[in-house]
């Protein structure tokens, strides 16, 4: 039996940020996260940087060094309420200035006002992007059924409960892998909301047993474990992804495929 809940170094469990706008408190809050080892997924709204020169892009793209920057369109209208043209136009415009300032190709989004529909879904994927968050708090930490349907664990300012519960729950073979914690940093006004924060950021960070990704970098990795070719005995795995994976036999082994590369059991 072939499992692929295992994640870089064989470690089982997930947790990523992801914040929205692109609020001037970003950068405290960027920083904060490195400090501690962890990586988060901001969404910005790409028309406060649209008049921006080339050395002021270079800035936000080195506030953001070590994070993902991700899309949420050029205006943050409500996708819903959009023709599909203008959200096409609302997505590629916010693609393309996000792409110069950070340098690679956009995979993802944050729904503005969390509105999301089938209708905007496809309009996403048409417009090629692979996942996009939403405002739905689950309280569990499933991996998405629809990437582009992405549920969140919780809001930071809800996030004490399921933190704890996370954690309690490490050890315990059959919980599921991923903890998704997103919010605004603007949210984050007193000092006492920035201390409860990093509070938060330590009781998550350094842990063995946590990989520590963006929304993307979860994205690519699940997909290229989907993408392993296994032969019908389970002895022989090939890994056509420009990444290495980890999955687990028989429960008892975690075997690792490197990237374009063959294991053979036998």
């Amino acid at each position: 039996m072939i499992q692929y809940q295992v994640y870089p170094g064989g470690r089982r469990r997930v947790v990523t940020f992801s914040y929205d706008d692109g609020d001037a408190r970003d950068r405290r809050l960027a920083e904060l996260f490195r400090r501690y080892g962890v990586k988060a997924t901001f969404h910005l709204i790409s028309g406060h940087y649209r008049e921006m020169g080339a050395g002021e892009r270079r800035e936000i793209a080195k506030l953001y060094e070590g994070h993902e920057i991700s899309c949420h369109t050029l205006g943050h209208g409500w996708g819903t309420m959009m023709p599909p043209m203008s959200l096409v136009r609302e997505i590629a415009e916010d693609r393309k200035i996000l792409e110069d300032i950070a340098g690679y190709p956009m995979v993802g989004m944050s729904y503005p006002f969390g509105a999301y529909s089938a209708d905007v879904e496809n309009v996403l994927r048409a417009c090629g992007l692979r996942y996009c968050r939403t405002t739905l708090n689950t309280s569990n930490f499933d991996l998405p059924e629809d990437f582009l349907a992405w549920h969140p664990t919780c809001h930071h300012k809800n996030a004490q409960e399921p933190c704890q519960r996370f954690l309690d729950l490490l050890d315990v073979e059959w919980s599921s892998p991923l903890l998704y914690i997103w919010g605004h940093s603007f949210e984050l006004k007193t000092e006492t909301d920035w201390e409860t924060m990093e509070a938060l950021v330590r009781s998550l960070a350094g842990n063995p047993k946590i990989w520590y990704a963006t929304n993307a970098e979860i994205y690519d990795y699940v997909f290229a474990q989907r993408a392993l070719r296994i032969s019908c005995d389970e002895t022989v795995f090939y890994n056509p992804s420009a990444i290495p994976v980890w999955v687990e036999k028989d429960k008892a082994r975690i075997i690792e495929i490197p990237a374009g590369e063959t294991v053979c059991l036998k």
